[in-house]
């Protein structure tokens, strides 16, 4: 297992992923939904800061994160304190 990453390295990996992703719905997916986001998420974050978390647990936290505002920082936020 990889070292936990801070909370502003996981918060700049999730936004960076929520970039990432929407770009693979709007050109791969034309428009719908990933319905399995939470996985394609973990899968980059995972990619990125390495196997610090199981990728079913990080999927399963981020897949349950709500946020009026700023997801990859409640996101990060819910992770780190797990």
């Amino acid at each position: 297992m990889s070292p936990k990453p801070s909370q502003a390295e996981l918060q700049a990996a999730l936004a960076a992923a929520g970039t990432a992703h929407h770009e693979y719905e709007v050109n791969y997916l034309n428009g719908k939904r990933d319905e399995y986001w939470p996985g394609w998420y973990a899968a980059f974050v995972l990619g990125r800061l390495g196997d610090f978390l199981p990728p079913t647990t990080l999927a399963r936290t981020l897949e349950n994160v709500t946020a009026d505002q700023d997801w990859s920082t409640a996101a990060a936020k819910a992770v780190i304190t797990r």
